[in-house]
């Protein structure tokens, strides 16, 4: 076999293996999306949309979410970039009260986490405070400051910090809670670069068991 044709065929096995494990991924990313419907995800507009959407990380089967907790990046100053809300964390427990874990999708590796801000039953909804687009020569942050409303009415908030405005709460529908969620989080621009970190998120709500 001539050495072109022995180049020819490595790269043809090559391309094959990445065209294989491309598909792979699809097919894990669309099995994934397809174990939940699009109709139980809240989600409010007027996001920023930097970034890309992870994987939906939701509560053990029959478990809701009854706290959360955010990463937080503090304010550094006019002359250093600033990044906010980092990362978004879920505690879930049974309708008995046993704890079963914590979730989260995507995140940024900076900042500090707030401590769990805790219902006393379940969470049902939120609002999130975005800072809108400043622009190629302004400091974007993006997501600010997180609230989850908890059954009842009431919203608990994790502070973040100053920029921004409220969206607008988004709701469960009657007879659901939040049981997972997915973020939206863009990627270490580099030294030179803006980050955003958390830009987005989608909470997915599941159907409490029936009352007796």
């Amino acid at each position: 076999m001539s050495a072109q044709n022995s180049s020819s065929l490595v790269l043809s096995t090559v391309t094959t293996m990445m065209l294989l494990l491309h598909l792979t991924f699809l097919a894990l990313l669309s099995s994934q999306a397809l174990a939940y419907s699009p109709d139980d995800f809240i989600h409010t507009l007027g996001a920023t949309m930097w970034g890309f959407w992870g994987l939906t990380d939701a509560c053990a089967n029959g478990s809701y979410a009854y706290g959360f907790e955010i990463s937080v990046e503090e304010q550094h100053g006019a002359l250093d970039d600033d990044t906010s809300v980092n990362a978004i964390k879920l505690f879930c427990h049974t309708p008995e009260g046993i704890h079963t874990g914590e979730v989260t999708s995507s995140t940024f590796n900076r900042g500090s986490w707030t401590g769990a801000h805790i219902c006393s039953s379940y969470l049902t909804g939120y609002d999130i405070k975005m800072h809108p687009e400043e622009g190629a020569l302004g400091d974007n942050t993006a997501a600010n400051a997180l609230r989850m409303y908890c059954d009842g009415g009431d919203y608990i908030e994790a502070p973040g910090n100053k920029w921004g405005d409220w969206l607008g709460p988004s709701h469960c529908r009657s007879g659901m809670a939040v049981c997972g969620l997915m973020t939206r989080v863009d990627d270490d621009q580099g030294t030179f670069g803006d980050d955003t970190a958390l830009n987005d998120v989608r909470f997915l709500c599941c159907d409490l068991p029936a009352k007796k």
